[in-house]
C-alpha cells in the first residue's frame, strides 16, 4: 500500500506492507530504525522466527510495516528534509490514514510500534499528537551510548552512492549507508545466525546525518526526566519498553538505560512519561540491539503480543 503525505509544502508516498487477518479490528503500525527498511520486522528467511506480522495476525491483529520517509519504496526527498520532525510528522500522517480508514476499514485501536530510531520517533509521535492507543519501544530507551553510536554506526558509514547497491537511484550525496561488512555491529553474535547477517547486508537501506543528529538530539535534551515539554511527558497511553541486556547502544555505557533486569528498565523509563501512562518493560537476557533479527526473536514478539493483548482488550 502507499499513503501520500506532505512535507514542507511538498508530497510524496510513505510505502508500506499492510496485513490483515480477516475480522481483524485492531492494528499495530511498525516504524523500523536507522538504515533499516520494513523488513526488519518480516526477514525473507524462517519466517517461523523472523516474521513479527506474522505471529501478530495469528494472535487476530493487522500490522502495517512502512518504510520510512527516505528509504526504500517510499519518497526519497532530498536528504536535509529526511530529519527527526519530518519523521515524525510522516508516522502521523500514516497513523492519521489509518484512522480514517483510508487503507479500507476503519479500526478500533492502533498501536504504535518502533524499533531504535523508529522508537524516538515514536516518542514524540505519540506525545506531540496523541492519536495511538498503546506504544511498544524495542532496542531503545531514554538514555544512550552516544559514543557507540558514532563508533559503530557514523564512523562505518559511506556515501550511498558509493555503494553498488545504490548507485544510480537518484539518492542525492547526503545520503548515507553502512560500509560493506559491519551489520554485525548491530547484533550481540551469541545470539545471532551469521545467514541473517549476510541477509541484512543485502537488504541494508540508507539514512543521513540530519536523521542520526536531530534524533539523537531528543534523547540528549528535550527528553530529560525534568524536561515537562519533552513529548515523552505527554503520553498517557500504555507503553512498553524492550531491550536485549546485550544492547550496545542503550544499555551499555555510564548513560545508557538501566537494562539489568525488568524492573529495573521499567523504573528507568518511568519518569520519562505522563502521570497517568502504563509503563512496563522486558529485558531479554543473551540478546542486542536487532530484537526481530535475533534468536530470541519469539521470546522478544511473545512478551510485546502479550503486552498489547493485555492493554486493548
Amino acid at each position: 500500500m502507499s499513503v501520500p503525505i506532505t512535507i514542507t509544502g511538498q508530497s510524496g508516498p510513505i510505502a508500506g506492507t499492510l496485513c490483515r487477518p480477516r475480522n481483524a479490528t485492531k492494528i499495530q503500525v511498525l516504524v523500523h530504525g536507522l538504515s533499516y527498511g520494513r523488513y526488519y520486522w518480516d526477514l525473507p528467511y524462517e519466517p517461523e522466527r523472523y516474521s513479527y506480522p506474522k505471529e501478530a495476525n495469528e494472535r487476530g491483529y493487522a500490522t502495517l510495516a512502512i518504510d520510512r520517509l527516505g528509504i526504500g519504496k517510499s519518497w526519497h526527498p532530498v536528504s536535509p528534509l529526511v530529519n527527526y520532525d519530518n519523521n515524525t510528522s510522516a508516522v502521523h500522517q500514516v497513523i492519521q490514514a489509518v484512522r480514517r480508514g483510508d487503507l479500507g476499514g476503519r479500526f478500533d485501536k492502533v498501536v504504535l510500534i518502533g524499533h531504535s530510531l523508529g522508537s524516538v520517533i515514536a516518542y514524540q509521535e505519540a506525545g506531540t499528537y496523541q492519536d495511538v492507543d498503546a506504544v511498544v519501544f524495542t532496542g531503545a530507551a531514554h538514555g544512550a551510548d552516544v559514543m557507540n553510536v558514532v563508533r559503530k554506526i557514523r564512523l562505518n558509514a559511506i556515501p550511498a552512492i558509493l555503494d553498488p547497491k545504490f548507485t544510480g537511484q537518484g539518492y542525492d550525496p547526503g545520503y548515507q549507508t553502512t560500509r560493506a561488512g559491519t551489520r554485525g555491529d548491530f547484533y550481540y553474535p551469541p545470539n545471532s545466525d551469521p545467514k541473517v547477517i549476510a541477509l541484512d547486508e543485502k537488504l541494508k537501506q540508507t539514512f543521513n546525518d540530519v536523521e542520526l543528529g536531530t534524533g539523537s538530539s531528543y534523547l540528549g535534551t528535550s527528553a530529560t526526566k525534568n524536561a515537562a515539554a519533552s513529548p515523552s511527558k505527554r503520553i498517557n497511553v500504555p507503553t512498553f519498553t524492550i531491550n536485549g541486556d546485550q544492547d550496545a547502544f542503550f544499555c551499555k555505557g555510564p548513560v545508557a538505560a538501566d537494562c539489568s533486569s525488568s524492573a529495573a528498565l521499567a523504573n528507568y523509563e518511568r519518569p520519562y512519561f505522563g502521570p497517568h501512562a502504563v509503563v512496563e518493560a522486558k529485558v531479554i537476557p543473551g540478546a542486542g540491539h536487532n530484537l526481530n533479527l535475533e534468536r530470541s526473536a519469539p521470546d522478544s514478539n511473545k512478551a510485546i503480543l502479550d503486552f498489547i493483548d493485555r492493554h486493548t482488550r
